[in-house]
C-alpha cells in the first residue's frame, strides 16, 4: 500500500503454514492498515479454520498456485500500476529485460485473462506457474508473486514494478 502496489482494499497476501493450513487476507481490508489478528486461518480445500470475515475473493487463484507448485510458500497480489499496463498494452516485459530483472525475477510469465474470483482466472494463473516462474503479469488484472516466504513474495512484487519503470523509461526515451 505503501509503495502504491494496491489502492484501497486491492489485491491479497497469503502463506502457507508447514502444517498445510494457510493464511489469507480478509477480503475487503485495506491492506496498509492490516493487523496480524486480521488474517484468516484456511484448510487446503479454502474453508475457514480461525479468524472473522470472509476470505480473499482470490482465494481458489491462492490455493490454485499452491496446489500447482510444492516449492512456493507466499504469494502476494497486487495491482502494481506499470507492470499492470505492461498487460494493457500487449507489451512483453521480458522483452529487453535488465539484468536485474533475469536474476531477481527470471523469466516474466504472463496468465491468461480470467475474470477477477473466477475458477478460470485461478487455472489459469495455475497453468502459467506452472512454468516455474515467480512473477506472473495477470493479463488486465495486476500481477502474483511467489515467494519461499512473505517478505521474498514482497520484495519480487517490489522488483517487478521497478523493472516496469525503468522498461517503460527506456522505450519511451526511444521516441
Amino acid at each position: 500500500w505503501l509503495r502504491g502496489l494496491v489502492a484501497a482494499s486491492d489485491g491479497n497476501i497469503s502463506c502457507r503454514l508447514t502444517d498445510g493450513t494457510f493464511l489469507i487476507t480478509p477480503s475487503g481490508a485495506a491492506k496498509g492498515f492490516l493487523d496480524p489478528r486480521d488474517l484468516l486461518l484456511l484448510d487446503e480445500e479454502g474453508r475457514v479454520l480461525e479468524g472473522g470475515g470472509r476470505p480473499s475473493m482470490e482465494t481458489a487463484m491462492h490455493l490454485a498456485v499452491y496446489r500447482a507448485r510444492s516449492d512456493i510458500n507466499a504469494l502476494v497480489h497486487a495491482h502494481p500500476p506499470l507492470a499492470t499496463a505492461f498487460t494493457l498494452a500487449g507489451q512483453d516485459m521480458n522483452e529487453d529485460a535488465p539484468d536485474e530483472v533475469k536474476l531477481q525475477l527470471g523469466a516474466i510469465a504472463v496468465a491468461g485473462y480470467g475474470e477477477a474470483g473466477s475458477t478460470e482466472l485461478a487455472q489459469n494463473v495455475a497453468k502459467a506457474a506452472l512454468s516455474g516462474a515467480n512473477a506472473l503479469l495477470l493479463s488486465r488484472h495486476g500481477a502474483l508473486t511467489a515467494g519461499e516466504d512473505p517478505l521474498r513474495a514482497l520484495f519480487r512484487m517490489e522488483g517487478l514494478e521497478q523493472a516496469a519503470r525503468t522498461m517503460l523509461a527506456a522505450r519511451l526515451l526511444r521516441i
